[in-house]
């Protein structure tokens, strides 16, 4: 599934699906509707402690959305969607899963939104201003300025230490068993695929099966990496162009004038744009821009950027400035970075932001590679700027009953029908190596 595209499918349950709830009242299962869904779904909130050391204070009603099978009987067990970002809420992928008939045929598919994310006592923050100001997007992200004021603003509703992965993951744990589930199979994309290894270790008795789609393993300190994996997946697109365009990377390269660089956010930008592929005007926007003209390449950057606004990106601060900045160094950052056209001007400014957020307790082995006998199914894309190929290898090399397939012309997140037929039939029969893969291009 192409998670920047996922992140526009909103899908707004009426009366309850997105409606964040602050009663904080356990609410069970019940029909509702959904826009863009043409049929009845169930709706649901659970409570659980936004504390959960202390079981005191707080209360966060979990938004939960279960499309119901097609048939019966229902499998016992569950698919339990786990969204990316961090900050995406898992109901803004109903509608990619609701067309998925033969994944739905016989097992419920369970929506839970994170702890700070859509329904569940959202954290967003509202960087670029309303709407959103095309200088303050090129600016650069995590203006420090809007950072301050959200994390001063959302003190009041939350305890922002208390939004990690471990606890949304053990969060997951409530709500299945509230739902009386004994096993569940999980689904995770992007980060998700981070929050799915994090309840493996954490709840692995409970996982009958696993596909990690676009896969971050627990140990890559986002976003120390996010420059190189953008630069090949640049080096890709440059080189596929190559006969297109004879003159493409030079005019790339001629953008980087050491004496006027280009901003941090137009950087951002076309970065974003190439997580749902090379867009197919991004040669003519490179040669118009090298050649004086940048403001159509800026609207790219600025588009990628407006896409990606469902994120709850108070709830991507809580995660990130606790698991991934306080571990990133001058040295190692600098060094990763070197020879990129992004260079470290996002991770300083998340390291910015980070300063003024507020970084919570996480495990000791918040870090360590996640290994377990589980069937698990790897996806990653061969063009991905984000998640490439390598971190799907990683993964896997401690997952001894899995197989990675690699999508050669995806990039981040695979939509195709190949993958949703994969999909499907390693969650109906979770063994990765008999699993028929014919349909997945070849090089």
């Amino acid at each position: 599934m192409g998670l920047r595209s996922a992140i526009l499918l909103l899908a707004a349950c009426i009366g309850c699906a997105r409606r964040p709830s602050t009663s904080g009242a356990e609410v069970k299962p019940h029909a509702c509707s959904l826009d863009g869904i043409p049929a009845e779904v169930l709706c649901a909130t659970y409570p659980v402690w936004e504390n959960r050391d202390r079981q005191a204070g707080r209360r966060i009603p979990l938004n939960i959305v279960i499309l119901p099978p097609l048939s019966t009987p229902a499998e016992a067990d569950p698919l339990v969607v786990l969204a990316g970002g961090p900050g995406q809420a898992a109901t803004d992928l109903i509608q990619v899963f609701f067309r998925n008939r033969d994944l739905r045929a016989h097992r419920q598919v369970v929506f839970i939104d994170q702890r700070g994310s859509g329904g569940s006592n959202p954290l967003n923050c509202d960087l670029y201003g309303s709407p959103p100001d095309p200088k303050r997007i090129l600016a650069g992200p995590f203006p420090v300025d809007a950072v301050r004021a959200c994390r001063q603003r959302l003190q009041a509703i939350a305890d922002l230490g208390q939004y990690t992965t471990s606890a949304s993951m053990d969060d997951v744990d409530d709500v299945r068993r509230w739902l009386g589930f004994d096993m569940i199979n999980l689904w995770g994309g992007s980060y998700g695929t981070r929050a799915a290894q994090v309840y493996l270790r954490r709840h692995g008795v409970q996982v009958r099966a696993i596909v990690l789609d676009g896969v971050l393993p627990v140990d890559e300190l986002v976003p120390l990496h996010q420059p190189a994996t953008a630069q090949r997946a640049m080096d890709l697109f440059l080189a596929r162009n190559r006969v297109a365009f004879p003159d493409l990377e030079r005019r790339f390269h001629s953008l980087f004038d050491p004496g006027k660089p280009p901003s941090i956010g137009l950087l951002e930008g076309i970065r974003h744009a190439m997580y749902g592929g090379d867009p197919r005007a991004l040669p003519d926007l490179i040669r118009r821009a090298a050649t004086g003209d940048p403001a159509p390449l800026q609207q790219l950057a600025i588009d990628a950027e407006i896409g990606l606004s469902g994120l709850s990106i108070g709830l991507n601060l809580s995660i990130t400035c606790a698991e991934d900045i306080p571990f990133l160094d001058d040295a190692t950052i600098a060094r990763e970075t070197a020879g990129t056209f992004l260079g470290d001007g996002r991770i300083q400014r998340q390291r910015a932001a980070c300063r003024e957020w507020v970084a919570g307790p996480v495990p000791r082995d918040l870090h360590e590679p996640v290994r377990s006998e589980v069937p698990v199914l790897l996806f990653s894309g061969g063009r991905d700027p984000v998640t490439p190929p390598a971190f799907g290898e990683h993964v896997a090399a401690a997952l001894p009953n899995s197989r990675h397939i690699v999508f050669p012309d995806s990039a981040h997140g695979n939509s195709s029908p190949c993958a949703r037929q994969l999909l499907s039939d390693f969650i109906a029969a979770p063994s990765p190596r008999t699993l028929n893969a014919a349909c997945v291009p070849t090089q």
